[in-house]
């Protein structure tokens, strides 16, 4: 499709400022299309502040309204099912040339709610979403069944979904997200086969055929190396590094019990709700809660290796890909969709997810210098081609933004 000098660019995320990695790319959406001259504006759910402040030419439509991760009001119950405020700013947007706007979705299930994609559905713009997770398709998001601690492969939206207590907080939320769900999938079949879906991670895709999204291309996130140092001289360290959140499914209670049966002190750096508890589990270790970032790369160049041990289908690891870039080998879990290359490229070690027993196992290995030198060759050689640079990065999101590339069926 060829596009005009009228072409503009909407993007719509939850928030504006860079907390987490959709908005970071959110953010570089704005400045690789602004780069390329075409014209832009933003819907964000917060005050807006993070885009004005940086991208001052962008016009900014703001709901000033707080994520759902910093408290549930009565009224959240509705709102974030489906937020009339965010509904009407959409369609105000829209009013002219709907025809020639490109709509590049990212965060919306904090914020702005499935409403978006009933007041896109009306209108002729044309939609790509990046999915930064996969609330998609499944209602919870990660495909992961919180109270087995294992990976759900129950068909999203179908009777044994509903009747799955699944969610990390308790069933009537389950019930709520699943009605969200619903709320989502009425946007309708005829909306969601022409919204282009932009992969994180090509192993995503399987996950997301199970609904009416039809058009698909990956295009991974770019990554910058984790140490500022240049190569990480791994078996030299002896640092035993974890970079994340601090929640259930991103694996933290499954590496605290492997770091306590092996007596294995380690570097944990992340915030979130299980903070106290890792702490208080692991006396030995440094649990540092948020650093800066120069902190952190200050202690990646000390590390000897990564641990990313997830719980969920984790979309990408982007923390992975960054210690790969510096020559830092990982241990990951089975259920990373990035296991499968980095064993293949000699990268790091992978152990079965939520086993304390097997992560313990590979931890073990790793005492190895001549193990872990081998695996830190194989690391820096793959991180060279693991993802794009943001350069080429910004030219292909420009190209797809242009009609240029083509969603594969």
């Amino acid at each position: 499709m060829k596009r005009g000098d009228s072409l503009r660019l909407l993007v719509i995320n939850d928030v504006s400022t860079v907390w987490g990695g959709a908005t970071k790319v959110a953010m570089r959406c704005i400045e690789a299309a602004t780069a390329a001259g075409l014209e832009c504006s933003a819907l964000v759910g917060d005050d807006g502040a993070g885009i004005r402040t940086r991208f001052p030419q962008v016009r900014v439509e703001a709901l000033g309204e707080r994520p759902l991760r910093e408290g549930v009001g009565f009224g959240d119950i509705f709102s974030r099912n489906f937020n009339p405020r965010a509904y009407r700013a959409l369609r105000r947007l829209l009013a002219t040339d709907a025809a020639d706007t490109v709509v590049h979705v990212h965060g919306w299930s904090q914020i702005l709610s499935p409403s978006i994609f009933h007041a896109l559905a009306r209108h002729e713009a044309r939609v790509v979403l990046t999915t930064h997770d996969f609330f998609t398709t499944c209602p919870n998001g990660g495909y992961v069944n919180y109270r087995k601690g294992d990976i759900c492969h129950v068909r999203p939206l179908s009777l044994p979904c509903l009747a799955s207590n699944c969610d990390k907080r308790n069933y009537g939320h389950k019930l709520w997200r699943f009605a969200r769900s619903l709320t989502q999938k009425k946007a309708g079949d005829d909306f969601w086969a022409r919204v282009g879906i932009i992969l994180a991670h090509e192993n995503m895709e399987p996950y997301l055929r199970s609904g009416p999204l039809k058009n698909f291309l990956t295009l991974r996130t770019p990554a910058e190396p984790l140490s500022r140092g240049g190569r990480v001289q791994a078996w030299e360290n002896h640092t035993v590094l974890y970079l994340g959140r601090m929640t259930w499914e991103k694996g933290v209670r499954t590496l605290a019990e492997a770091l306590n049966g092996s007596g294995t002190p380690a570097t944990l750096i992340g915030r979130g709700p299980l903070l106290d508890e890792i702490r208080q589990a692991l006396p030995h270790c440094r649990v540092a809660g948020w650093l800066e970032d120069d902190e952190v790369a200050r202690i990646a160049a000390q590390t000897r290796y990564l641990i990313m041990p997830s719980r969920m289908p984790e979309p990408y690891g982007l923390v992975t890909a960054e210690a790969l870039m510096c020559g830092i080998p990982v241990i990951v879990s089975s259920n990373a969709l990035i296991a499968r290359e980095v064993e293949a490229n000699n990268a790091g070690l992978v152990f079965e997810s939520g086993n304390a027993q097997s992560l313990a196992e590979k931890m073990a290995l790793m005492r190895s210098d001549d193990l872990v030198r081998r695996l830190s060759e194989g690391a820096f050689a793959y991180g060279r081609t693991i993802a794009p640079s943001w350069d080429e990065w910004s030219r292909r999101i420009v190209d797809i933004y242009m009609g240029r590339t083509r969603f594969v069926q």
